[in-house]
């Protein structure tokens, strides 16, 4: 039996759509992934092109919103959106009674919006675009966070990310290491800081975090691994994991 839904995942991320397609690949019998797209332009052209059932659309990507995205639609499949937003800002979606993924996304979850799908046949797609939009902007921060937050005893010390080498993850610890080979200890575990660091801070390791601003060489390594060699005081040297090979290779357009 073919697939009820053909569908469009659409990200600027490569990992999350990467992921997304993973997950999707259990419920292959309901929903057959049809193309990718990486930004609100691409997403459109494929979206008028393919006339797909279903797409998983981001709401903040660099060139269009996912908002901006429906508005150019001549016809308007059915939406689920991804979003980075807040737990209490997803208040809004759920007032609008649209079907969303909170990231990062849980396979759980997602077997919801299936299981809906697979339910009603229909979405809503009679979205109103305006009203959600306004809504969303009540939960939204005045401005961006530029530095991360450490606690010393009384202190609380903002440590500015453009200053931040690294994060290691080490036994139970996790340490924020600085260009001027200064070392913090944080309380906050190395996956939940993955969560709330900017874009310029990525993954290489389960131990390490890297500020890929900050990065002066890349080496291929044996088995597949590769070496990060920082531009920090020590100029410290940062091996990937083996697992991470593939995302990385995608990350840096390797």
């Amino acid at each position: 039996m073919s697939p009820l839904f053909k569908a469009i995942v659409i990200d600027d991320e490569p990992a999350a759509r990467r992921l997304m397609k993973n997950l999707l690949q259990e419920h292959a019998d309901v929903v057959q992934v049809i193309a990718e797209a990486g930004n609100g332009e691409e997403a459109i052209r494929k979206i008028e092109e393919l006339n797909p059932d279903l797409i998983f659309l981001d709401i903040q990507m660099p060139d269009l919103t996912g908002f901006e995205v429906i508005e150019k639609l001549s016809r308007k499949p059915n939406i689920i959106f991804t979003t980075a937003y807040e737990q209490y800002a997803i208040k809004a979606f759920e007032s609008f009674s649209i079907d969303y993924l909170l990231k990062p996304i849980k396979e759980e979850r997602l077997n919801q919006s299936i299981e809906k799908l697979k339910q009603f046949g229909r979405l809503n797609t009679s979205i109103n675009v305006a009203g959600l939009q306004e809504i969303i902007k009540q939960f939204q921060a005045p401005q961006k966070t530029t530095a991360l937050t450490i606690k010393s005893g009384d202190r609380i010390i903002l440590l500015r990310f453009e200053n931040i080498s690294y994060l290691e993850a080490d036994d139970k610890y996790v340490f924020v290491y600085t260009l001027d080979g200064q070392k913090y200890l944080t309380d906050q575990s190395l996956a939940a800081l993955s969560e709330k660091l900017p874009t310029q801070f990525y993954r290489i390791q389960k131990s390490y975090i890297i500020n890929k601003d900050k990065i002066k060489e890349m080496h291929r390594h044996f088995n597949g691994r590769y070496l990060f060699i920082m531009e920090d005081k020590a100029a410290t040297r940062l091996t990937s994991g083996r697992t991470y090979h593939d995302e990385i290779k995608t990350e840096f357009g390797l």
